[in-house]
């Protein structure tokens, strides 16, 4: 089941949004609409029991934080086409967003100026906020005011989260690209990085967990359980960034002839789909070949899967294959 929908597309970028981020709407709306803007109106102001009020200031405020978050990614993503590296997609999920970034930065400065501009958009936010704000004069009981002083709030405290030295946030990034500036050894740089991402990690979930059980007296239970689920992802994100870095490092070593397979399946232009299918089981990869035995196409499960069983009786490898063009090619000594 997909549970990811693209919403837009901002400057050729498809914007997904993961239903999980829903729940995070939903939660943040309702905090805001039920405890947190009624509890900050001074009492005799008007707007101090209007929970219609309440609730379209809550709305809004969600709606352009997840925005603000939007656009601290997409400054992610606009360095990183900048440098040549493509862009799948940005995601707004539970925890916030990400960038699906289709690559690693070259250099460590390609790394530290893609990985920093993202806090600073937040800072440049949250004092464009502060600014407006400002210009109500600091009021305490204006509902304007008020959900300017929360967004000003929350996209500083945004930057200053992202900016924590765990490995793959900002800050983690930026701690990587300094190491790997200083030592030289990317390698290195990762592992300390998404060491220090996953001890991040484990302390969210203790502080959650002595959080959720009343012994912190500055940590309610809910948020406790927030710092616990965070937690989790953050030691996750970065075990496994550290899973892929080691593996990339191993393959790194290899040649693709010594990992290649020369036993190969071959299927001529005008065999049929349904016969194709039925040859190569569940799975399966069919070099195609030209009448002159010369490879014209590749032709996958994901290709037949993609034409509906009542076509496949019609159709042949030639008229769904991936051409040869589209396929990445490798050289024996790469």
């Amino acid at each position: 089941m997909n549970t990811n929908i693209q919403v837009a597309r901002l400057l050729g970028i498809p914007v997904v949004v993961n239903v999980s981020w829903l729940v995070t709407l939903v939660f943040i709306t309702s905090m805001l609409a039920l405890r947190f803007y009624p509890s900050v109106i001074p009492e005799g102001s008007p707007y101090r029991e209007d929970k219609a009020l309440h609730w379209v200031m809550a709305v809004g405020s969600g709606l352009i934080f997840f925005a603000s978050i939007l656009l601290h990614e997409l400054a992610h993503s606009l360095v990183a086409l900048r440098q040549g590296i493509p862009v799948k997609s940005i995601t707004l999920f539970i925890f916030g967003g990400v960038s699906q970034i289709g690559g690693e930065a070259s250099r460590p400065l390609h790394e530290f100026l893609m990985a920093i501009i993202g806090p600073l958009t937040s800072v440049v936010l949250g004092a464009l906020f502060f600014g407006l704000w400002w210009a109500t004069g600091f009021s305490t009981d204006k509902p304007l005011a008020i959900v300017l002083e929360w967004l000003f709030l929350m996209n500083m405290i945004l930057a200053a989260f992202n900016m924590a030295p765990g490995f793959p946030m900002d800050g983690g990034r930026v701690l990587r690209s300094m190491l790997w500036g200083v030592s030289g050894n990317l390698f290195r740089a990762t592992r300390l990085a998404t060491l220090i991402g996953r001890s991040l990690g484990f302390t969210l979930m203790v502080l959650g967990g002595l959080a959720f059980f009343g012994l912190f007296a500055f940590i309610d239970a809910l948020s406790g359980i927030w710092f616990v689920i965070l937690g989790l992802f953050l030691e996750s994100s970065a075990r496994q960034s550290w899973f892929q870095a080691k593996a990339l490092d191993l393959l790194a070593r290899h040649h693709a002839e010594e990992l290649m397979s020369q036993e190969v399946e071959t299927a001529a232009r005008s065999d049929g789909l349904q016969v194709l299918s039925a040859r190569g089981g569940r799975r399966f990869i069919f070099f195609v070949a030209d009448e002159e035995d010369r490879v014209v196409g590749v032709l996958t499960e994901k290709e037949v899967d993609a034409v509906p069983p009542r076509e496949r009786e019609t159709k042949t490898a030639a008229d769904v294959m991936l051409a040869t063009d589209e396929v990445p090619v490798a050289l024996p000594r790469e």
